[in-house]
């Protein structure tokens, strides 16, 4: 029996892991699926490396920890929220109501906007370095994909949920799709959440406007033979 390749997901939170991993794992069957949370965004925080090398790093201690080679990877997969990044600074409204940002359909009501633009800024020129590389670290296949303006609101509708709110909220989602694999393909591929069916066009439409804080996902995009990657096809198993 063909030893099975890793495919590593690079996730911000807890929370994501909780939502997705058991899932993707029954689904991924013929695949190993392992995911590394980096606790926080790592296209925002700062630091004297690039943001390649900080997935090359991330890579790296995977790697060691588990006993594993370069080859032993089939992909490596980083889930961002897009945290409405790419809408412009006019869109960002100063409300000191709100020391953590607040999400509305077209704009963000913060304490401190200019503060947030270059968070923002920052975000935008990683993630459009990051979207065009197929390979990091050793020529490992690389792709992104995201979740507008972030995970619970994909999955819920809500982006502004508290701590305890997306805990709950992550845990609802794997306890209704962990043994409902075509619903949670399904889910990411509906009318209501998917916004093109190939990698470039997803995250053309994401950069444009007010996109960013809109309720999508390119997820479907990884669920497919679209993806970027390894081109995937589930119409046989959801047969059975």
């Amino acid at each position: 029996m063909a030893k099975k390749k890793v495919v590593l997901f690079i996730v911000e939170g807890v929370n994501d892991e909780l939502a997705l991993a058991l899932p993707l794992e029954r689904l991924l069957s013929n695949e190993l699926v392992k995911v590394e949370v980096t606790e926080g965004d790592i296209t925002t925080k700062y630091s004297n490396e690039g943001i390649v090398a900080r997935i090359g790093a991330i890579i790296k201690k995977h790697i060691s920890v588990n006993k594993y080679q370069t080859q032993d990877y089939a992909e490596v997969v980083l889930l961002v929220d897009t945290d409405g990044a790419y809408i412009n600074q006019d869109s960002i409204l100063y409300d000191n109501l709100y020391d953590e940002a607040y999400y509305d359909n077209d704009t963000i009501r913060y304490i401190n906007p200019e503060g947030l633009e270059k968070t923002h800024l920052q975000k935008c020129r990683n993630l459009n370095h990051l979207i065009s590389l197929p390979k990091v670290y050793n020529n490992i296949p690389f792709s992104v994909y995201f979740f507008s303006c972030n995970l619970d609101h994909v999955i819920c509708n809500d982006a502004n949920l508290t701590r305890s709110g997306k805990a709950e909220v992550a845990n609802n989602f794997r306890s209704k799709y962990v043994n409902d694999l075509k619903g949670f393909h399904e889910f990411f591929s509906s009318l209501e959440l998917s916004i093109g069916y190939t990698y470039d066009e997803t995250w053309s439409f994401i950069k444009f406007g007010t996109n960013s804080l809109q309720r999508c996902s390119n997820f479907n995009v990884f669920l497919s033979m679209e993806a970027k990657q390894i081109k995937r096809d589930f119409s046989s198993v959801f047969e059975n």
